[in-house]
């Protein structure tokens, strides 16, 4: 008797779906450590335009950016370049995950000091109010602190939107939690 066994291999080809899945929204990032003017040294000449390397995680990413001076939380006041968008141009994209942006800020009209700010991120609101903060994911800022006078003195203060509880506070809190 004879047993013939029979085989059959199974072959599977998967067809591709055409498109790639699309990367998770990630805030864009200012390469600080290469921005020109450098951060951190005060600056004694208003340069005419402040250069932004931004890195993104998916380069083809449309972006938005902002400028201010002396960005006033309370009111708004200080947007001097409103929410402008950086979009992707396959010409100009170089096959890296860095776009440069060059971003004109006007001259201050006076010769104190004055603190110039430029926010990133995917979207900003066109507000005054709002463009100063990111939508999620968020965004990054790079600061420069312009005084002709080359100091710091005078310059308006960064504050971060609250203020700390006091002792005061503390002991009345305690308090009423009896």
């Amino acid at each position: 008797m004879a047993v013939v066994v029979a085989a059959q291999d199974a072959c599977v080809i998967a067809e591709p779906s055409g498109e790639l899945p699309r990367l998770p929204e990630s805030r864009p990032t200012i390469l600080h450590s290469s921005v020109v003017p450098r951060e951190g040294a005060v600056l004694t000449r208003f340069p005419s335009v402040f250069i932004l390397p931004v890195e993104l995680t998916d380069p083809t990413v449309d972006f938005s950016y902002a400028a201010f001076i002396d960005y006033n939380s309370s009111t708004g006041a200080g947007l001097v370049l409103g929410p402008t968008d950086s979009v992707f141009e396959a010409a100009n994209a170089g096959g890296g995950r860095t776009r440069i942006l060059t971003v004109p800020i006007p001259d201050p009209l006076d010769d104190r000091c004055h603190v110039i700010e430029v926010v990133v991120a995917l979207r900003l609101i066109n507000d005054p109010r709002f463009a100063h903060a990111p939508a999620p994911p968020g965004g990054d800022i790079a600061t420069w602190y312009y005084n002709p006078n080359g100091d710091v003195g005078g310059c308006p203060s960064l504050d971060a939107g609250f203020d700390a509880p006091s002792d005061a506070d503390a002991d009345a809190g305690e308090s009423g939690a009896q």
